[in-house]
């Protein structure tokens, strides 16, 4: 008897399609892989109804596609330019997330645990962006057209490419960048 085969997780793959499935009250989405067809994770907005209601989608958990939980996004209440944590299921800081000043593109630091700093710049309007560490690319992200149903109904779609080298730990941190990138995009057109 053969042994089974280990089944993919999200963080082994290295294209992934992320498909906004709500949008109101909620941010969730269907994290799918490279051809768009089978669920690998999940986004699923967390907190009460009532604060939702009123501040907007603030708090997310990522999870593989077995329910197993990988990272929590927060969106603290703040003044000034937009931070965010990334956290792991216990609690443990994972990044801290900064948009910078920058005026005809978007700029956020993503600084790690360990004080690497992954920087993400590019166009919120167009939603194209680079993750570079240290002038090398780890990953790019790029809106996708979603189709004219889920057009109408709001909802997103982003495309991201991961280089093959980037470790577990630093593809966690991308996919929790690319989760902040959408709540700044949202904030910005809500404002706007």
């Amino acid at each position: 008897m053969e042994p089974s085969a280990a089944k993919p997780t999200l963080l082994s793959h290295d294209a992934l399609v992320m498909q906004q499935i709500t949008g109101f009250m909620s941010n969730d989405f269907d994290i799918l892989d490279a051809s768009g067809q089978q669920a690998v994770g999940h986004v699923t907005t967390t907190g009460g109804g009532l604060s939702r209601l009123v501040a907007g989608s603030r708090s997310l958990d990522v999870s593989d596609a077995d329910g197993t939980p990988l990272l929590h996004v927060q969106d603290p209440v703040g003044i000034g330019f937009d931070r965010f944590e990334l956290s792991s299921p216990d609690g443990a800081e994972v990044a801290a997330v900064r948009k910078r000043f920058s005026m005809l593109r978007t700029k956020v630091d993503l600084t790690l645990a360990d004080g690497r700093v992954l920087e993400l710049a590019g166009n919120v309007l167009g939603f194209d962006f680079q993750f570079a560490m240290q002038g090398a690319v780890a990953a790019t992200v790029a809106r996708s057209w979603a189709g004219i149903g889920r057009g109408i109904l709001g909802h997103s779609r982003y495309v991201l490419a991961i280089d093959p080298s980037v470790p577990p730990d630093l593809r966690l941190a991308i996919i929790g960048g690319t989760i902040t990138l959408d709540l700044i995009r949202r904030k910005q057109e809500n404002s706007g």
